[in-house]
């Protein structure tokens, strides 16, 4: 007798070696099926952002320099979250993801554009010093709407649980956004990644985006 063949989906994260205490590494958001015919979408799926974003900026107290960040415009997938500008010289600063990831390097006049973030920063009357700071802080323009990470946008979180969506509808999701481990061999791809002759590079991409974020793969 010739047994049956069983095969076992990913159930509620399956993925998930651990997470911040209470619910602080989950979102809840919607997800996107913006295909023509229905889907079925297992938990540990790579997302990217589909909201349209903006960006702000803060002041650290205590700066010496008085200048200024003109308008900040954000690339469509950046990451929500806080990103760090610290002064290394009067003219000269750095830009840092949370998890301390350098983003590049910049000059107070010229713009500067990288990680999905471009800006202008403008001297004032007194020269900054080495210390001097600011953060930018990127939120979702509204609801929080999600899609499959086909490589086109950056990584930004793994859903949850599995889950069915219809053709050109939505479904309000949970995901692991920030402060986790996972388990990356149980992670999820969109067939569009899987079947790329760059899978590997779209993959390792993915995971580098997701650790900006502090969602670390093991």
């Amino acid at each position: 007798m010739v047994s049956p063949v069983l095969t076992e989906h990913f159930y509620t994260a399956a993925f998930l070696v651990r997470e911040a205490n209470g619910f602080l590494s989950r979102d809840k958001g919607i997800v996107l099926n913006e295909t023509s015919e229905d889907v079925s979408m297992d938990g540990g799926l790579i997302l990217s952002l589909a909201t349209p974003v903006t960006a702000d900026f803060v002041v650290s107290e205590g700066n010496t320099g008085n200048g200024t960040i003109g308008a900040i415009t954000v690339a469509d997938g950046t990451t929500p979250t806080n990103y760090a500008i610290a002064f290394t010289a009067a003219t000269d600063f750095t830009v840092t993801a949370p998890n301390g990831t350098a983003l590049g390097s910049g000059t107070t006049g010229t713009a500067f554009a990288a990680g999905g973030l471009s800006f202008t920063i403008t001297a004032g009357t007194t020269a900054f010093v080495a210390g001097d700071s600011f953060t930018i802080v990127v939120v979702p323009a509204g609801p929080t709407q999600y899609v499959p990470y086909t490589g086109g946008s950056a990584a930004a979180a793994i859903l949850y649980d599995r889950l069915y969506v219809l053709a050109d509808t939505a479904r309000h999701v949970t995901v692991i956004s920030r402060m986790a481990e996972v388990n990356g061999s149980e992670l999820r791809w969109d067939p569009s990644v899987t079947g790329a002759a760059n899978a590997a590079t779209l993959q390792a991409q993915a995971l580098a985006q997701l650790a900006t974020a502090g969602v670390i793969a093991r």
